[in-house]
């Protein structure tokens, strides 16, 4: 009896001190840190800049997160730090154009979160001038070049090697990535960050800090990455059901990448989807297996990347079922690279010459025609499967051309490899993977200090694709002094696709004799000239500079 009577007095005296108000609070949670709201762009002008023409611009802020200030069309308008918070903007266009000027600030840890404004602005195009021919005779001095014979190694095309990072594996060294580099001209790696011991939480700091040290890496030697995550690399193994986290987890595993996606933009040239089925190639699953669900993680993608790069789909059918897309709808010298979701969506075929729709890459001839329209402007590049009569060398070049390959696994698979090796066409898929620009000849006016000088430039693309990533086209006036003179091109590679192509421009320079060079740097690492892209002719490429000279006046 006593023993229930404590009990009950107990009890009571606990409903009582649940109901009684508390003497001790609780520890406060700290509020999540706020974009800072003063956080704007001054200057940005109201009406048309006429093209060639310059403005500055004032950014005004509260938090002392570092700035970055960039355009979405770097081959139209560039930006030069001025100092103190200004940036000079400069614009050269044929056309009329409305460009859009974006300034991002990163977080102040404990003050203010990352915050970015946008503002836009319009250009009046100079005029398009007639572009000679081939074979037309152009007016001026004139100067011809010598292609240079085998692969030329560039960035952003090419072979790559892979390379899987896992929780027990070491990143991958700026050593190894400058040893390829030097000795099998690899500039293309693909990153497969495998999250399998995150299928059920968050990424662990560990990892996150593997993955960045992994572009520091590829980055340190000079090389650009292909980017995967994935959660399975054995799925004949493992259940159907297992192959990959429930979708709510998978899609905080994408919220926890994006910030080191933004921070190594840069180094990122492509992102495979991945994250789905076994390798991330989106079969073998059941979690992730609907529309609805597949649409939910290419959007968070779409968002966790930055804008200015693409993201590759297994197959095309995904493209078109996803996001309702027809083979009438497909991209034009008009859509591409604009930043649509349509712009951003490339493609990878990881059984290219397997069998006759790639071991399922293709379900029809629609999705063929498909792929060969969009691949024009946007990236393509993958790896073979299987040895079969689709990947004997005169089918294999035609597809790598009707597809617009960009780049390809030199270490999957080694029979068809050999093959190609073997019948005398490996050195033709090296050379022309990506882009391969030569110069025909180049024309000039009478070049005198402070006058405006023509040039016209012609050269062939006898690569598979057009450049595809955003690139600043410069020809850069070095005077007898020394000094450099830089001037918009007024042209985007990523328009230079295979074939002939002439580019017609002028510059005013400061000085009667000096030599011309051509420049197409990479807006994001301008400052590292293994990023420029050399032309494939003798004596043209300078790589220390990243220039390709183009004539020298004495």
């Amino acid at each position: 009896m006593r023993r229930l009577f404590a009990f009950a007095v107990a009890a009571v005296l606990a409903l009582v001190a649940g109901c009684a108000p508390e003497t001790t609070p609780k520890t406060a949670t700290k509020p999540k840190e706020l974009a800072d709201p003063e956080l704007a762009i001054n200057g940005v002008p109201g009406s048309a800049l006429e093209s060639g023409d310059s403005f500055t611009i004032t950014v005004s802020t509260n938090s002392s997160g570092d700035i970055t200030v960039s355009t979405d069309k770097p081959t139209v308008a560039t930006v030069v730090a001025d100092g103190n918070l200004k940036y000079k903007i400069t614009a050269v266009s044929p056309t009329d154009v409305q460009v859009k000027l974006i300034v991002s600030q990163q977080e102040q840890v404990k003050e203010y979160a990352a915050a970015k404004v946008e503002a836009v602005f319009s250009v009046k195009g100079s005029g398009s001038e007639d572009l000679p021919g081939p074979d037309d005779s152009i007016s001026g001095t004139g100067f011809t070049f010598i292609e240079t014979s085998g692969p030329v190694a560039g960035p952003e095309r090419g072979m790559y090697k892979g390379y899987e990072v896992r929780s027990d594996t070491e990143p991958l060294a700026a050593s190894v990535v400058k040893s390829k580099k030097v000795s099998d001209g690899v500039t293309l790696w693909l990153l497969e960050f495998y999250l399998t011991d995150f299928m059920t939480g968050d990424i662990s700091s560990a990892y996150l800090n593997k993955i960045k040290d992994c572009f520091e890496g590829v980055l340190g030697g000079g090389a650009k990455a292909v980017v995967r995550f994935a959660y399975r690399w054995d799925g004949d193994r493992v259940s159907i059901d297992d192959q990959e986290p429930k979708l709510d987890v998978l899609l905080k595993h994408i919220q926890q990448v994006k910030p080191v996606l933004t921070q190594y933009e840069s180094v990122i040239m492509v992102l495979q989807a991945g994250f789905i089925g076994c390798w991330g190639e989106w079969y073998y699953t059941t979690n992730v297996s609907t529309g609805k669900d597949r649409r939910a993680v290419v959007d968070a993608l779409l968002d966790a990347l930055p804008s200015s790069r693409q993201i590759e789909l297994r197959t095309p059918a995904f493209k078109m079922g996803l996001y309702d897309i027809a083979l009438k709808d497909t991209l034009t010298a008009a859509t591409a690279h604009d930043g649509s979701v349509a712009s951003r969506l490339g493609g990878h075929n990881d059984c290219f010459g397997a069998d006759k729709n790639d071991r399922g890459t293709f379900d029809n001839e629609t999705s063929r025609k498909f792929w060969k329209a969009e691949t024009r402007y946007t990236i393509m590049g993958g790896e073979t499967c299987e040895v079969s009569d689709y990947c004997l060398c005169p089918q294999t070049l035609q597809d790598l051309e009707d597809y617009h390959w960009t780049y390809l696994h030199d270490g999957y698979r080694q029979e068809v490899l050999s093959r190609w090796r073997t019948d005398g066409c490996m050195d033709e898929i090296q050379s022309r993977l990506g882009y391969r620009l030569v110069l025909k000849d180049v024309h000039y006016d009478t070049v005198k200090s402070g006058q405006k000088c023509k040039v016209t430039i012609r050269f062939y693309n006898s690569g598979f694709a057009a450049p595809m990533n955003p690139r600043e086209a410069w020809l850069v006036w070095v005077g007898s002094d020394g000094k450099e003179q830089k001037t918009m091109l007024g042209a985007d590679p990523r328009n230079w696709h295979s074939g002939y192509n002439a580019v017609v421009s002028s510059f005013t320079p400061s000085s009667d004799k000096g030599t011309l060079y051509l420049q197409l740097s990479d807006p994001l690492l301008a400052d590292r000239p293994e990023y420029s892209i050399p032309f494939a002719n003798n004596d043209v490429f300078d790589a220390g500079t990243g220039y390709n000279k183009l004539f020298e006046v004495k």
